[in-house]
C-alpha cells in the first residue's frame, strides 16, 4: 500500500523506530519503513538519517540498498514509551 500523494502526515520518532523494529528481518530498507509509516520514501530516508545522527538507528549500504536497524539507544527509547 503506497501513501497517497500530497503532504506527508506528521509522524513521531517512535513510529519510525517501531516500523524498523517490526520489520521481518534484522534490517529493513527505506521503502519498507516508508510504507509502514505511511510517508513518501524520500521523507523516510531523511527522517531515518536524522535518527541515525541521533544514534537511534544504525545504517549500512548493502549493494545499492541502504538498510536500517535499531541501535540499543533506539530500543531503549521504544521501551521507555511502551
Amino acid at each position: 500500500m503506497s501513501p497517497k500523494p500530497g503532504p506527508d502526515r506528521e509522524v513521531t520518532d517512535e513510529q519510525f523506530l517501531s516500523a524498523v523494529l517490526q520489520a521481518y528481518s534484522p534490517a529493513v530498507g527505506t521503502s519498507d519503513v516508508a510504507e509502514r509509516v505511511g510517508v513518501e520514501r524520500q521523507t523516510a530516508d531523511k527522517y531515518l538519517r536524522s535518527l541515525a545522527d541521533e544514534g537511534l538507528v544504525n545504517t549500512r549500504m548493502i549493494g545499492q540498498v541502504r538498510v536500517w536497524w535499531l541501535s540499543d539507544k533506539g530500543r531503549k527509547v521504544l521501551d521507555d514509551h511502551a
